[in-house]
């Protein structure tokens, strides 16, 4: 009976034995900047980030110079750590970076845009905002691990333009550098004002807006007869509180009343429509000054200071009728001689300083359209 007892303790340490035996799975140490590549694809290969880094395997393949993943319950059991020598090598590559986000020319139309990156080893990773920066690189993450997307979260960057270096640096100080250059567009265009804004219009219609990156910008203009014709602007700047102008055609709509808008768009797709003026009456006819050589005298001797006007002008809607000089600064100044005709007459006199003068004259509708002149004389008095 003890024998057939000491037979089988005898057995059962030998089978325990032979388990340990198969169960070889032990850890592996390496020293810092070592290179560590595992048999299986679906295992990120790493690099030592430190002395005495170990790691839990089942075997090596010589042939193919790789190494077999071992479980960790088998690994403790085994204890120790062997330092492999030969089966290991230093990590001399920059790490393989993937820029997934943003696109290179990409155009958002937040201000929050994903950054998606992809790495192949542990690594910190950078960006340098080549614009805004102020000379410091801003860090994504610190020991980012391995896969793709390595880091995939949302940051703010700045409206317009953007150009970005993303930095990928692996635990021995190999790098990697890649650069994007991208648009943010997140504001809707803003329109601070549209000329003409009431009364009459003889084609010319203006807007003032600011947009940071105009893609085009429509008129809008017609009545219920017609309905409404447009037409795009063209040579208009981006920026801020920028005009842009625009003269069509509106003979076929002469004394009759029309209405119009703006629609701005940007190059994300923002549209703005400016507010609808309506109920303009449509003047294309510009004045007519019926006596172009005698619309102006001057006074004799003592009265050589004044000069005498007498305008006769065929205009049905008349604003104004004014003169431009030069003062003592060189700078224009404008004065008015009138503001409206009797029987087509428009009579005044103006007093003059001693000198030489050079006017111009202009005479200008509620519509805006206007013709000019000049006189010259001397006052010697």
């Amino acid at each position: 009976m003890e024998k057939k007892v000491i037979t089988i303790i005898a057995a059962m340490i030998l089978v325990i034995l032979l388990v340990n035996i198969v169960s070889a799975d032990f850890w592996g140490c390496f020293n810092k900047g070592e290179k560590i590549d595992f048999c299986n694809p679906k295992v990120n290969d790493r690099t030592a980030p430190s002395d005495g880094y170990s790691v839990c395997f089942k075997d090596y393949n010589e042939t193919r110079e790789c190494y077999n993943q071992g479980t960790l319950s088998k690994c403790n059991r085994a204890g120790g750590c062997s330092y492999l020598g030969g089966n290991s090598t230093l990590d001399a590559n920059p790490p393989e970076l993937v820029v997934n986000s943003p696109a290179q020319d990409g155009l958002y139309t937040s201000r929050s845009v994903l950054i998606d990156l992809g790495l192949d080893e542990r690594s910190d990773i950078y960006y340098y905002d080549n614009i805004y920066g102020r000379n410091r690189w801003t860090r994504i993450c610190n020991d980012c691990n391995a896969g793709d997307p390595a880091y995939s979260r949302k940051r703010s960057f700045k409206e317009g333009f953007n150009n970005l270096t993303f930095r990928a640096v692996d635990v021995v100080g190999n790098e990697v550098n890649f650069t994007r250059t991208f648009v943010v567009d997140s504001r809707v265009p803003r329109i601070h004002r549209t000329q003409p804004r009431s009364g009459y219009a003889s084609g010319v219609f203006e807007v003032q807006y600011t947009e940071d990156n105009l893609k085009v910008a429509t008129l809008f203009y017609g009545n219920e007869d017609t309905g409404m014709r447009e037409v795009n602007l063209t040579g208009c700047e981006s920026g801020s509180k920028e005009w842009c102008d625009v003269d069509v055609d509106l003979s076929d709509y002469n004394n009759q009343k029309i209405e119009y808008y703006f629609i701005l768009e940007d190059i994300a797709g923002n549209i703005k429509k400016s507010q609808m003026r309506r109920n303009l009456k449509v003047d294309t006819v510009f004045p007519v000054l019926n006596n172009p050589d005698s619309f102006w005298s001057q006074g004799a001797g003592r009265y050589s200071r004044y000069i005498y006007f007498e305008f006769n002008v065929s205009e049905e809607n008349l604003d104004e009728i004014s003169y431009t000089y030069l003062d003592s600064r060189n700078r224009t100044r404008e004065r008015r001689l009138c503001s409206r005709l009797r029987n087509g007459i428009c009579e005044t006199k103006k007093s003059f300083r001693k000198g030489e003068h050079d006017l111009g004259i202009m005479i200008i509708d509620k519509a805006g359209n206007a013709i000019g002149d000049s006189i010259e004389f001397v006052v010697d008095y």
